[in-house]
């Protein structure tokens, strides 16, 4: 894997000044910026907010979900970046890209996942998967090896055109958390039940409805979203942090 070139990041932090928000951007500056960049985009990037930044004279905007950081005149701006707090060390973006990207927990179908819970069951969190994920298959053994977890496992069958009679096929078995266990450990069952698939079609809409693109997609208690298979370490402390911000 590549690196990002360290002098952009760099330069942020040399600039930043201070972490106090100056007074949002005017409605007259927002309109001047939003039709500039639609102008040099050939209308093709269509601004939908913009707030300033602690660098003067850079602005956050968002344009269909991402972020990205102009200029006043519209015409420039950190489009691969991140934005940088040098005295809290922070990645800003990362920040705003989390609570951008939260799910609040309670509004999942959990009344339709296959639930797991494992000593005390403490750290909550729900995964959608796909049998035909080879990530997933591999970060579904890492999860099998966790202790006190209540885990929500959706099927989530986006993959290929096969997913979906996978999917079925567990759903409609007398025992869905044992076929779905096998197909994500890469047995291909042979089953043709049938039944009403309702909750299996409102976790497809669900997933839908929050842009939830990728398998394996993890949803912490706290909201929080990982994507693709979080190293160990990392997902642990997730998990930690989640169970301590759900205390508060």
């Amino acid at each position: 894997m590549s690196k990002k070139p360290y002098l952009l990041p760099a330069l942020l932090l040399a600039m930043l000044a201070g972490t106090a928000h100056a007074a949002d951007i005017s409605e007259k500056l927002a309109a001047q910026i939003k039709a500039s960049i639609a102008r040099h985009t050939d209308g093709k990037v269509q601004v939908e907010q913009l707030h300033v930044t602690p660098l003067s004279g850079i602005y956050e905007a968002v344009a269909e979900g991402e972020i990205f950081y102009v200029d006043a005149t519209g015409r420039y701006g950190f489009l691969g970046g991140s934005l940088m707090d040098i005295q809290q060390r922070q990645d800003l973006t990362a920040l705003q890209m989390d609570k951008r990207m939260a799910i609040p927990f309670e509004s999942l179908p959990l009344q339709h996942a296959i639930k797991e819970v494992r000593g005390d069951g403490s750290q909550v969190f729900a995964v959608f998967e796909d049998p035909y994920c080879p990530i997933c298959q591999v970060f579904t053994k890492f999860l099998d090896q966790l202790d006190d977890v209540t885990i929500y496992r959706f099927m989530f069958p986006v993959i290929r055109p096969e997913s979906a009679s996978l999917a079925r096929m567990a759903w409609c078995s007398a025992d869905r958390a044992t076929v779905w266990k096998e197909l994500m450990a890469g047995t291909r069952l042979q089953l043709n039940e049938n039944c009403n698939v309702d909750g299996l079609l409102e976790v497809l809409t669900v997933g839908e409805r929050y842009k939830i693109n990728n398998t394996p997609t993890v949803i912490l208690a706290n909201g929080k979203r990982l994507v693709g298979a979080t190293p160990p370490e990392q997902f642990l402390q997730e998990l930690q942090n989640s169970r301590e911000s759900r205390k508060k």
